[in-house]
């Protein structure tokens, strides 16, 4: 094979090597680069549009309002009752 670059000493070997080995870094470098991600086709959320979750359904229906967990935890330790708990699962 004929080559374009004739390497005359051991100088000019290492400079060849390094330069075939950065350009194989380089290589690649770009070859396992991440592309950017598509845009989404669904439609955006609007604030508002999911309704009460089934913990604040249950708060209501339990206290007839939304109260926070402090309100809720002060009204028990006042009444005396157990404060019964919410959970996102049934």
């Amino acid at each position: 094979m004929i080559t374009k670059f004739r390497i005359t000493n051991k100088r000019n070997a290492f400079i060849a090597a390094v330069q075939s080995q950065r350009a194989q870094d380089f290589a690649i470098a770009k070859s396992r680069r991440q592309f950017k991600h598509e845009a989404s086709d669904k439609t955006p959320y609007v604030p508002g549009q999911l309704g009460l979750s089934v913990v604040a359904t249950a708060i209501q229906k339990e206290y007839g309002g939304i109260l926070n967990r402090t309100g809720r935890k002060l009204l028990a330790k006042a009444t005396r009752k157990a404060r019964p708990r919410f959970y996102n699962y049934q």
